[in-house]
Formats: C-alpha cells, sequence, structure tokens
C-alpha cells in the first residue's frame, strides 16, 4: 500500500528528482492535450475528482510515507493544479500553454500572498489547495492574455 500511495503521489517517482515539481507540470503536457479533446462538462468532472483524489492521496502520503507536512517529493498537487491552469484554455494557440506552464510555476514557487497561508491547511487539502489557487490564477491570466493574441 505504501508503496502505491508513494508512486502515485510522486507520480511515478518524478517527486524524487531536482525540480520534481517543474518536471511534473511538464510532463502532464499529453494529458492537458488530450484532455482538450473533451467537452468542458467532461474537464469539469475529470478536474473536480482529480483534486478530491489528490487530496487524499496527498494526505495518505503524508502520513504513511513521507511522515512530513506537504513533502517536496508529493507532486500530484502541482498536477491537480496545473490541470486547473490550462482548463478551459484554448491550446490550439501552443504558446498559451508554454507560458501557462511557467506562470504557474511561478506562482506555485513564490506562493505570493494569502497563498502560502492556505498551504498551513491541514492534510492533503493543504497540500493541494494552494496548487488549485494558483492553477486559477494563472487561468485568469491567461484568459486575459488570450484576448490579446
Amino acid at each position: 500500500m505504501k508503496l502505491i500511495i508513494e508512486l502515485i503521489s510522486t507520480l511515478f517517482f518524478i517527486g524524487y528528482l531536482p525540480a520534481g515539481g517543474t518536471f511534473t507540470t511538464f510532463s502532464i503536457f499529453p494529458l492537458i492535450l488530450i484532455l482538450n479533446k473533451f467537452s468542458i462538462l467532461f474537464n469539469i468532472i475529470f478536474i473536480l475528482f482529480f483534486i478530491a483524489f489528490s487530496i487524499v492521496v496527498s494526505s495518505l502520503a503524508e502520513n504513511l510515507v513521507f511522515l512530513k507536512k506537504d513533502d517536496r517529493k508529493i507532486v500530484i498537487d502541482e498536477t491537480a493544479g496545473f490541470l486547473v491552469a490550462m482548463f478551459g484554455i484554448d491550446i490550439s494557440k501552443i504558446l498559451l500553454l508554454f507560458i501557462g506552464f511557467v506562470i504557474f510555476r511561478i506562482l506555485d514557487i513564490s506562493k505570493i500572498g494569502y497563498i502560502k497561508s492556505v498551504q498551513k491547511l491541514p492534510g492533503g487539502f493543504g497540500v493541494v489547495s494552494d496548487d488549485v489557487i494558483c492553477g486559477i490564477l494563472t487561468n485568469f491570466i491567461l484568459r486575459l492574455l488570450a484576448i490579446c493574441l
């Protein structure tokens, strides 16, 4: 059970790499491209399910595997956050995908404003919530940029 939780929470051990969050975010580009082919309703359901799943897995990883609050090796939260960041974005303009990647990583690494305090919430909720907020902010910025491109 611990190995399965470790495997999922680290996205197949990507979390063990230096800059694991960045590699994880980049590694889900194919998933973003696939999801872009499905309806908005499907994407909403998928993303909400994935966020809930990420919260559960992150909680288990903190308690069973890493025994530490929001260990940097847990990267499933970056996956959830970047899914939110790219939700409904027209990635036929592939530039928006790369801009979204950069904005999301800057926000996630810097944890500006209240984002850092959200991370302190208990369990997997705290692990995932800050990334989801970074994803929402990234999505908003991308929508503004899309108007200009």
